[in-house]
């Protein structure tokens, strides 16, 4: 075969695999979403830095392999190596790959989950005891404003005996 042409079928193949590869990474990032929930904005910007990083790889592989040259070749092979991972292998993996992962966190989330139970229990008795003890309080508080309020109540009936018991004694001076 021609030089040039084995260089060429060289460069396919690696640009299919490369294609191949940008998906098996992405399969990761999907593992991690099927384990970690996402809403939709954080999805995208995940997607986005993703396909620019990929972007990056695969231009610094077209560089490194070609020269730079892009060519229309080069891109129809990342394209089948997506599509035939995607087709053959991607859905299998990433299936497998969860399963085997929650499974190995399961004991872990099932030991959360009964912590978050006690805790979530003592919270209420403590919460429950922080009630009674409030409840204590305040009636020690109006018992006890109570008591200041006759004490005051007390003293002020004693000086005002003592006020008339004085006047009454300077009327009687003076009458003498």
């Amino acid at each position: 075969m021609n030089q040039g042409i084995t260089v060429e079928l060289h460069f396919f193949i690696v640009s299919v695999l490369w294609g191949a590869l940008v998906l098996l990474a992405y399969d990761q990032l999907r593992i991690i979403r099927r384990i970690i929930r996402h809403n939709i904005l954080f999805v995208a910007i995940q997607d986005l830095i993703f396909w620019v990083m990929a972007s990056v790889f695969i231009f610094a592989m077209i560089y490194v392999e070609n020269s730079g040259t892009i060519r229309g070749f080069s891109v129809m092979g990342m394209a089948i190596g997506m599509v035939v991972y995607h087709f053959v292998l991607s859905d299998r993996i990433v299936k497998t790959v969860s399963r085997i992962i929650l499974l190995l966190l399961y004991p872990i989330n099932l030991a959360i989950s009964y912590i978050c139970k006690a805790l979530r229990f003592l919270g209420s008795k403590v919460k429950l005891l922080n009630n009674k003890i409030l409840n204590r309080l305040k009636k020690w508080t109006k018992s006890f404003k109570i008591l200041l309020i006759n004490r005051k109540g007390r003293k002020r009936l004693k000086s005002k005996t003592k006020n008339r018991k004085a006047r009454a004694n300077k009327k009687r001076i003076k009458d003498l």
